[in-house]
């Protein structure tokens, strides 16, 4: 009898095998989801000491969102965010079509987007919302165009001026290929990734940062800062498996919740569970040290004083949690500010403190790589400041020209 049920259950785990077997199979053949296109999710700002936030736009009706993607893939999702939301938020239906280089859609490709099954549905207050699989061609560079209708009012995620979106009144026009009676709006996304279905050695490379990995003051509004521009030197070179994932948040801080949660506070969710990512790279703090001892108009006093001591320790925590998982974090020096045109943001000793944290990301050895994109934009004859070619204007934030060289030096870094 004993012999008989070993036999049975040696029988019964063959045969087990012999059906996992096809699968593991179909599943190595379907390649690897890597985040083709992403935006961070953000708070509403109320007050900041430099007034260039609006207030929060409330919207009802069409959203489209028109998104240049990095890599390509044979399926695609999409995930809405209700991750800033106070209440739950009616989703009428969504859509994902493809555009040409000017925003044009290929009305043929117009698809519905569905959420289990359903294509209405209901975002859950505080959480995102994650699209069934949808088979769609996608190639590196490809715009994608992702349609919302929201047949309620929707105070929609934080006013920023680097994000924009097309927004038409009233009845749902997810379908159609171009939008009736609408108006350009300023705001962050409430779409937050496209995630595509690649290859098997396909992966995801996370740029985490503030409003100088977000891509302030880029011309392109398709092409975000320097992250945009490796992906597009990824296509230019038929590199179709590589995803960029922008996780920059204009106004973000390492340390403190200001606009959108702490850099600490949303790494998980923005950085490491983005779907096939393998290296980030960490450039955040200058806001943390601009913002150090300034008024804050959200408590009435003042914001902390900020050392070299306090974000080495962030960037630690960042790098430990990283480790964990298995992921690699590259370091990124902090770009000039001396000159800046915000008062007060960019001082003498403020300086010392920033060359005092790159020495440290350049020479500790704690991260996985170091991407010295100071070194890229400084101006050889005064290191402290910007190259004037370099600048888009307010002594801070890189031109294009200066995100182009941003992206040489992390193409160089990671020796595509």
């Amino acid at each position: 009898m004993r012999k008989r049920m070993i036999g049975r259950l040696a029988l019964g785990v063959i045969a087990m095998q012999a059906a996992l077997l096809p699968m593991q199979a179909v599943a190595a053949d379907d390649g690897r989801w890597v985040a083709s296109w992403a935006s961070s999710p953000s708070l509403p700002v109320a007050k900041l000491p430099f007034d260039f936030w609006e207030p929060a736009p409330e919207v009802q009706g069409t959203i489209r969102y028109h998104l240049r993607l990095s890599a390509g893939g044979t399926k695609v999702q999409v995930r809405l965010s209700g991750d800033t939301q106070p209440t739950d938020v009616a989703i009428g239906s969504a859509t994902i079509a493809l555009a040409d280089a000017q925003g044009r859609i290929d009305a043929a490709s117009i698809q519905p987007l569905t959420f289990s099954g359903a294509r209405s549905v209901r975002l859950p207050a505080g959480a995102p919302l994650l699209s069934d699989p949808l088979p769609l061609q996608v190639k590196p560079g490809a715009v994608a165009v992702v349609s919302v209708y929201l047949p309620a009012k929707v105070t929609m995620p934080q006013a920023d001026p680097n994000h924009s979106a097309e927004w038409a009144v009233g009845d749902d026009q997810t379908g159609v290929a171009t939008l009736r009676n609408t108006k350009s709006i300023s705001m962050r996304e409430i779409v937050t990734s496209v995630f595509v279905q690649s290859d098997k050695d396909a992966r995801t490379i996370v740029a985490f940062g503030d409003s100088i990995t977000d891509g302030f003051g880029a011309k392109d509004p398709l092409l975000r800062g320097w992250p945009g521009q490796l992906a597009k030197m990824l296509n230019a070179k038929g590199i179709a498996n590589v995803g960029i994932a922008n996780a920059g948040i204009g106004g973000n801080r390492v340390l403190r919740e200001e606009v959108g949660p702490s850099g600490l506070a949303r790494f998980d969710r923005d950085a490491l569970a983005v779907p096939g990512v393998t290296d980030i790279v960490l450039l955040e703090g200058i806001n943390d040290l601009g913002l150090s001892g300034l008024d804050n108009p959200r408590t009435d006093g003042l914001h902390d004083t900020i050392t070299a001591d306090d974000l080495i320790a962030g960037y630690r925590q960042m790098i430990a949690r990283a480790r964990a998982q298995g992921i690699r974090v590259h370091g990124a020096t902090l770009t000039p500010f001396l000159g800046s045109t915000f008062p007060g943001y960019a001082t003498p000793a403020k300086e010392v403190i920033r060359q005092a944290i790159n020495q440290w990301i350049r020479t500790s050895g704690e991260f996985d790589g170091v991407i010295d994109f100071d070194a890229a934009v400084r101006d050889p004859a005064a290191p402290d400041h910007i190259l004037a070619q370099y600048d888009c204007g307010d002594k801070l934030h890189p031109s294009d020209a200066g995100y182009a060289v941003m992206a040489k030096a992390a193409w160089d870094h990671f020796n595509f």
